[in-house]
């Protein structure tokens, strides 16, 4: 799922390709044997057992939020 940038901070989002999407990475077992997840280079990345619930939760007009803790 291709992403759009809403603000001035992101606003070439789109035009980076950020994308949603499935990463052998994230996982419970990565996180068992690493004692964390691993990184993505910008782009959401979630479990592959769970990318078909989220792409549909985040479907056509949904607004995604992330920030820095």
């Amino acid at each position: 799922m291709r992403l759009i940038g809403l603000d001035p901070t992101n606003s070439n989002t789109y035009a980076r390709r950020v994308v949603v999407h499935s990463a052998w990475y994230v996982s419970p077992k990565i996180v068992r044997e690493h004692g964390m997840l691993g990184r993505s280079q910008g782009c959401f990345a979630v479990s592959e057992a769970d990318l078909p619930m989220v792409l549909q939760r985040l479907g056509p007009g949904r607004l995604l939020i992330a920030a820095k803790l």
